[in-house]
C-alpha cells in the first residue's frame, strides 16, 4: 500500500490548502454561532425582560411617591389658602370692631341647627363671654341675625331670613321706614311700605336704628310686590349660608 505524501508543497498547493482551511474555519464558525445563537437570544431576552420588570417597578414606585407628594402639596395649599381667607375675614372683622361704638365679642360658627338648617347657626361664645338673648350678630357686611338661646359657652343665632326674625329698616334713598322680616322659605322681605312708595329695584336698605340692638347694614332691593301696602324682596349683603366668623354686640 502506498501513502501519498507531499513533502515540499508548491506555492500553489500551499495557497489552495490555506483557502480550504479558511473556508472550513468559516463554516465551522458559522455553525458554532448558529448553535450558540438561540441561547444568546434567550439569555438576552431574559436580561431585557428582567431589566424591564425592575424598571417598571421603579417607575411605579416613583409615580406613587410623586403622587403622595402632590397630594400632600395640594393639602398644604388648601390649608394655606383657607388660613389666608380666614385671616382676611378676621382683619375685616377687627377693622369693623374698632370702628363700632359698641362692645363686641368675636365668635366662630361651629354648627347649624339640625332642626332649622337654613336659618339658625350655633356660635362658640355664650354667657361666659357676656352674650345675652337678643344680642345682634353682625359681619363686616351688615346684620346677620340675633342670639336667642344662650348657654355658658355657645349661643344659638337666628338669622335675618328666619320666619321669626324682624328688624326695623329704612330705604336709604327715600328714607321710608319698614320692617325687614324672614319668611318660611328663607327669603328676606321688607314690609309695611306705603303703597305709593317710590322704591325701585337696586335701592339700598339700612337697618334704621329704631331697634337699638341692630347696627346699620347694607342690603339691596331685588324686586317689588304689590298690595295694600308695598313690600319688596331684599337680597342680604351678608352671605347667610356661608357664615364663618361673626361679631356679637354685647348689651350692658
Amino acid at each position: 500500500m502506498y501513502k501519498f505524501k507531499i513533502k515540499n508543497p508548491t506555492p500553489v498547493v500551499t495557497f489552495l490548502l490555506a483557502i480550504i482551511i479558511f473556508i472550513f474555519t468559516l463554516i465551522l464558525k458559522s455553525n458554532i454561532l448558529a448553535i450558540l445563537r438561540l441561547p444568546l437570544i434567550i439569555t438576552s431576552s431574559l436580561v431585557a425582560d428582567t431589566k424591564a420588570v425592575f424598571t417598571y417597578k421603579f417607575i411605579l414606585n416613583e409615580n406613587l411617591r410623586l403622587k403622595r407628594e402632590i397630594d400632600s402639596l395640594k393639602k398644604d395649599t388648601a390649608i394655606i389658602g383657607e388660613l389666608r381667607l380666614q385671616n382676611e375675614r378676621l382683619k375685616r372683622l377687627l377693622s369693623l370692631r374698632e370702628s363700632l361704638q359698641f362692645n363686641t365679642v368675636s365668635a366662630s360658627v361651629i354648627a347649624k341647627d339640625p332642626n332649622n338648617w337654613l336659618n339658625v347657626v350655633i356660635i362658640d361664645k355664650g354667657r361666659r363671654q357676656g352674650i345675652k338673648p337678643g344680642d345682634a350678630v353682625i359681619t363686616e357686611l351688615g346684620l346677620a341675625g340675633r342670639a336667642v338661646d344662650v348657654s355658658d359657652d355657645t349661643s344659638k343665632v337666628i338669622l335675618i331670613n328666619d320666619l321669626n326674625s324682624s328688624v326695623a329698616a329704612i330705604i336709604q334713598r327715600t328714607r321710608e321706614e319698614g320692617l325687614v322680616c324672614g319668611t318660611l322659605l328663607g327669603k328676606v322681605i321688607m314690609r309695611y311700605l306705603e303703597k305709593d312708595s317710590g322704591i325701585s329695584a337696586g335701592d339700598v336698605v339700612l337697618t334704621s336704628g329704631l331697634t337699638q340692638n341692630y347696627p346699620s347694614g347694607l342690603e339691596s332691593v331685588e324686586q317689588e310686590q304689590g298690595g295694600l301696602s308695598k313690600s319688596c324682596v331684599i337680597k342680604p349683603a351678608v352671605n347667610l349660608g356661608g357664615l364663618e366668623e361673626v361679631l356679637v354686640i354685647i348689651r350692658r
